[in-house]
């Protein structure tokens, strides 16, 4: 059903909901979500708009990825943002991806990412109604990775998203939706409620405050990262850091930040700091192009961002 306004799209009783669809089609081709009353919500103009007011940088749901990596608006304000989005997936997806469906996408595994008939060999995982982690097998819950580049960047902003759950619409931060989404994300569809994402709103940063996005993958934006970062220091706040495709959601990294906030941190102690906490709150798994023990290596990667922001 393609939802010409917000009350149409709430009818359904089992909605999935679209926006781009170009995390979702891959997993319908491989029968691994349920494709059952799909509500596509990308030509719903509620959903969409990119505005300035009351101290806060407010972006639609059903905005593309493209339009916010090309926002003056997201690139002054929110420029890690803008960073992020530039950086997802290829030029073809950004122009039809959009924020809301970035951000609530499927976490991934390589054991849940493939076709019903290779999956076949296997018992059912969590994620697809059985009961075990083929990842880590004595885990009691899915540790399949998040991907989104975004999701990062709005955490680091301390953004929040506004929603339609249950009938009740409200505000929640994204960190807090995305934490919630992730437990979710680890069952099967048929398990799961369904949440309208209406817009984000993300504080306007204060003045002198520096912020910025770095990822890194394979093959640069084709690819999903291997792990990103966004970092916010300078100005009337706290510093702020978080890794992201690390773990089953973003990792806030508190110590590292309470470095930045000293007078003139030395860049090689931050980098040793971050490398040294995210080895306690990272979890990485087996992913198709790396093995844990190389991704471990890729903490270091923190420094291209410090270097461009200290």
């Amino acid at each position: 059903m393609i939802a010409n306004t917000i009350a149409q799209a709430l009818e359904a009783e089992q909605p999935t909901y679209v926006g781009g669809g170009t995390d979702l089609m891959p997993l319908f081709k491989n029968r691994v979500r349920d494709s059952r009353e799909l509500v596509f919500l990308g030509e719903l103009e509620e959903l969409k708009g990119i505005r300035h007011t009351g101290g806060c940088l407010y972006i639609g749901a059903a905005e593309t990825l493209t339009s916010i990596a090309g926002s003056e608006l997201v690139r002054r304000l929110c420029p890690a943002v803008a960073q992020a989005a530039a950086a997802t997936a290829s030029l073809q997806i950004r122009n039809i991806a959009t924020l809301g469906g970035n951000i609530m996408q499927d976490r991934r595994c390589i054991y849940y990412n493939q076709s019903l008939f290779w999956r076949s060999a296997l018992p059912l995982c969590f994620k697809t109604g059985g009961s075990v982690c083929h990842q880590i097998p004595n885990s009691p819950v899915c540790r399949a990775i998040y991907y989104s580049d975004v999701a990062t960047a709005l955490v680091m902003y301390q953004a929040e998203a506004e929603l339609i759950e249950n009938g009740r619409q409200y505000w929640l931060s994204v960190e807090e939706l995305i934490a919630r989404h992730s437990q979710a994300n680890g069952l099967s569809d048929r398990q799961r409620l369904p949440i309208l994402v209406l817009r984000f709103r993300i504080p306007e940063p204060p003045e002198r405050e520096c912020s910025g996005f770095y990822k890194y993958a394979m093959r640069a934006s084709i690819d999903f990262p291997l792990i990103n970062f966004a970092l916010r220091c300078g100005g009337s706040r706290p510093a702020r850091v978080v890794a992201g495709a690390v773990a089953p959601a973003p990792v806030l990294l508190e110590k590292t930040a309470d470095m930045l906030n000293q007078e003139s941190p030395a860049q090689e102690a931050v980098i040793s700091c971050c490398e040294a906490e995210l080895k306690t709150l990272a979890l990485p798994i087996r992913e198709a192009c790396i093995p844990p023990q190389e991704k471990r290596e890729l903490y270091k990667h923190i420094s291209y961002l410090l270097k461009r922001l200290l």
